[in-house]
């Protein structure tokens, strides 16, 4: 068949654009590896040569049936020759590396986002061990449990085995079609497999397509959704030397372009062309770090406010980016100027500068004043470090970053309350830095008391600042920025004299209240509920996980939405993309969709948990990161954070109560099953509201996995109260002793109220229930209230300590003082 002029015309180009941009992903077959030979000095066995050496293993002497199932013959070879068989497939698909024919470099060294194959030969690794490559690739297994799932990285290239590898042999290999339907739903890289196959362009090679999974995920996309619905699939390639015409006619209506070659031409004539790409597709590789926007890496300000033309609709109710400061269309509020002042003032003290404290309800400006601080102090010539819920860098890297010599004298925090019970530690690390750098964080006003411990932050200075209502002065700059960004709504027909005014008298002064108000008449709440209720089935979903996600700071990808959905279809790609092209909800660096402000996404998740109609989302974000999750990940990063979120059984009892929470960890068990924080939240799930003798088994797997870890032990004591409450007998009082000693350990060495919770309101219910005499009693409670007196000191915040240390002295006064005659 002579080359189609679409090839260097149209195909060529659009693949090297693709590759420009790192997307591509790479999908082979068996007919991949027939270049190959193996250590045997054989050829890598094709499918039905596989067959016949495993019929003559288990059916030696007979004559070969070609009709005969492949998963048929493995399944009996393993029960009955399982020595034979490991050394069989061993031996034929373990390749030669001194023999891979050159031409496989081509694919070896392109920039693919990922690579997934069929087969279980070690093809890429033997490459890898010999040749030169920009990336070095790493061998997954996606049937083997014990397979860590790699997190992405610029750094390899992961090669995703579906069937599993040769370390998988005997036992963790597949080669039954009807299996994969099964493992798709739950194992972790089928899941992203399919969600890739809709939101990137694939280049099959060594396969016709013709696995039922493959063809059943290429023809979902068009599953729902009518005849007219947009094709936003990428282009993919589908390279084999030969199809059938009513195939090739169907993956034409799928987007799907046949080129008809071999792998090794496909390599020469088409690959070879993509080299010039190369480059500056490992750099959007390595900026993204597999979409996660600069991971694992302090940002400064100069880095990120690059782009001061960017589109973005703050003024409607977006979260503000870099370009909404720079090109004016936030506007400057009289509290950003005495930021700047005092922070200036701080940068020229000497010695530790401490932190200023930006607070703020939602939606009242205290983001877009704090990047303009940053960016009002970078462009002055400071460089500043910056960290929000969107640049996934860890409490350890931020370490890193501001430690190093030559480290920014500025840090600034926006979401700081993000870091958890780290913040203060955090804050206390970078203070005491020879370099005395200054902090800047800003967190919700309902958050900072919890988020800053007095007792973690002793000693190091600190100047807090609450955001204002919006002042008479401030409106008609606002008003100003709404005319020139056309964005005035109501307010377009009317003297600037009332828009004023509309701002002044009626929409009230919060920032973000105010500019929904003025310019649609409509309170925040009502427009956000109106936004939700204008959505159809399937956009009201993929809506509802944005804003779940939004609403705990996380931003989604578009694969990512798919696989929190379980649709990834066409249709919810193109739902996805409308809700984006409506401004429903919005972009954000690193490809991420969020709600357009998080105040919104807060209103949509309380009305959702009203109607009852969280469980989908909540179900599909847990999937979603127990999908992308491994042992190999920092646990501080983006997944492993979404993961403790979404399967936290307080979150998930207050949002949809027990009997949801016991199923989702039910149906997440295969995925999670070597993770003890999974067994850690499912067995506290258990102790507070289930059955002890599980919570037992889960919280005791919860330790062999991660013994380590301090609530896991709190957990325990927890359970060892709870038993010893609920069963009084001998063992009761060992059980007691046993809980109480964990708890005082930790009490000593962790800086963390939970442990002090625990014991007080386990103890106070031990006493009541547990101990009869009252000189016993009294003894007792004195010893609690003590520990109790200590943790309010330590942790003076904690408004529930201070109510159970009051629960706690009623009832020590009421064995302690005699009732009157």
């Amino acid at each position: 068949m002579p080359v189609p002029d679409e090839l260097h015309k149209i195909w060529i180009p659009h693949l090297r654009g693709q590759f420009e941009r790192g997307r591509p992903i790479l999908f082979t077959g068996a007919g991949f590896s027939l270049g190959a030979t193996n250590t045997a000095g054989g050829q890598v066995p094709s499918y039905a040569e596989l067959k016949e050496r495993l019929w003559n293993i288990c059916f030696p002497g007979d004559s070969f049936d070609s009709e005969s199932n492949l998963q048929d013959l493995y399944d009996h070879a393993l029960i009955r020759h399982r020595k034979q068989l490991s050394d069989l497939l061993i031996q034929s698909f373990t390749v030669n590396s001194s023999s891979v024919p050159a031409w496989y470099k081509t694919y070896f060294e392109l920039p693919w986002q990922r690579a997934y194959t069929l087969n279980i030969d070690d093809l890429e690794m033997a490459f890898n061990s010999s040749a030169d490559l920009p990336r070095s690739m790493v061998a997954v297994s996606a049937t083997n449990p014990a397979s860590a799932v790699n997190a992405p990285s610029q750094q390899r290239l992961e090669w995703i085995h579906l069937n599993g590898t040769l370390a998988d042999v005997p036992e963790y290999v597949t080669f039954s079609v009807t299996q994969y339907a099964d493992r798709a739903r739950t194992d972790p890289w089928y899941i992203r497999f399919t969600a890739d196959l809709v939101t990137n362009p694939v280049v099959f090679v060594g396969t016709r397509l013709e696995e039922p999974p493959l063809w059943q995920h290429l023809v979902l996309r068009h599953s729902r959704g009518g005849r007219d619905l947009h094709e936003l699939r990428h282009r993919s390639y589908l390279v084999t030397p030969s199809l059938d015409k009513a195939k090739e006619a169907l993956l034409t209506k799928y987007n799907v372009v046949w080129i008809q070659m071999d792998a090794e031409t496909f390599s020469n004539e088409v690959l070879s062309e993509m080299r010039p790409a190369s480059a500056q597709g490992f750099e959007v590789l390595a900026s993204s770090a597999g979409c996660d926007n600069h991971a694992g890496r302090l940002m400064e300000v100069s880095e990120l406010a690059t782009n001061p033309g960017a589109a973005n609709e703050f003024l409607m109710g977006s979260e503000p980016i870099w370009a909404d400061i720079q090109s004016s269309r936030a506007i400057s509020r009289e509290i950003d100027n005495t930021l700047l002042d005092d922070t200036r003032r701080l940068l020229g003290a000497t010695g530790t500068k401490g932190v200023v404290i930006v607070t703020g309800t939602a939606g009242s400006g205290k983001s877009a004043s704090l990047e303009r601080l940053a960016l009002e102090l970078s462009i002055n010539g400071s460089r500043v470090g910056w960290v929000d819920r969107l640049t996934d860098t860890s409490p350890a890297e931020i370490r890193a970053g501001m430690r190093k010599s030559n480290g920014p004298p500025v840090l600034a925090m926006d979401d700081a309350d993000l870091y958890g019970a780290e913040l203060p530690r955090l804050i206390r690390d970078i203070s005491a830095i020879e370099r005395s750098p200054l902090i800047v964080i800003a967190i919700r006003s309902g958050k900072v008391d919890r988020a800053l411990d007095t007792t973690a932050m002793e000693g190091i200075p600190h100047l807090e600042y609450v955001m204002p209502a919006l002042a008479d002065a401030e409106i008609p700059k606002l008003v100003d920025s709404l005319t020139r960004e056309k964005r005035l709504g109501i307010l377009a027909g009317k003297s600037r004299e009332e828009q004023v005014r509309s701002f002044r008298d009626e929409a009230g002064r919060q920032l973000l209240v105010a500019m929904i108000k003025a310019t649609s008449g409509k309170e925040l709440k009502e427009k956000a509920f109106e936004e939700l209720g204008d959505l159809d089935g399937l956009s009201q979903q993929i809506y509802s996980v944005i804003c779940l996600a939004s609403s705990y700071r996380f931003g989604l990808t578009k694969d990512e939405v798919l696989i929190a959905c379980r649709d990834t279809s066409n249709a919810a790609l193109n739902a996805a993309t409308q809700l984006v092209n409506r401004h429903i909800v919005t972009t954000a660096p690193g490809d991420y969709l969020i709600s357009r402000h998080r105040m919104i996404a807060d209103l949509v998740v309380d009305e959702l948990k009203k109607r009852g109609h969280l469980q989908a989302a909540i179900s599909g974000l847990a999937l979603l990161a127990s999908a992308k999750v491994g042992t190999n990940l920092h646990r501080s990063a983006r997944p492993w954070r979404m993961l403790k979120t979404f399967i936290n059984h307080n979150f998930l009892i207050q949002m949809c109560g027990a009997s949801f929470a016991q199923n989702l960890y039910g149906n997440l068990e295969e995925l999670l099953q070597w993770d003890y924080h999974f067994w850690l939240q499912r067995g506290s799930l258990e102790v507070e509201v289930g059955d002890v003798l599980l919570a037992e088994h889960y919280l005791a797997t919860a330790k062999s996995l991660g013994e380590h870890d301090y609530l896991v032990q709190t957990e325990w004591a927890y359970l060892l109260f709870r038993k010893a409450i609920d069963d009084l007998g001998i063992d009761s009082q060992e059980q007691i002793d046993e809980a109480t000693g964990i708890l005082n350990d930790l009490i000593s060495r962790v800086g963390d109220p939970y442990p002090y919770h625990i014991l007080g309101s386990q103890g106070l219910a031990w006493s009541r229930r547990g101990i009869t005499d009252s000189k016993e009693k009294e003894r007792y409670l004195r010893k609690l209230k003590a520990m109790l007196d200590d943790g309010c000191n330590k942790h003076p915040r904690e408004l529930d300590l201070k109510t159970l240390l009051e629960d706690v002295r009623r009832e020590y006064l009421g064995i302690a003082v005699p009732a009157r005659p």
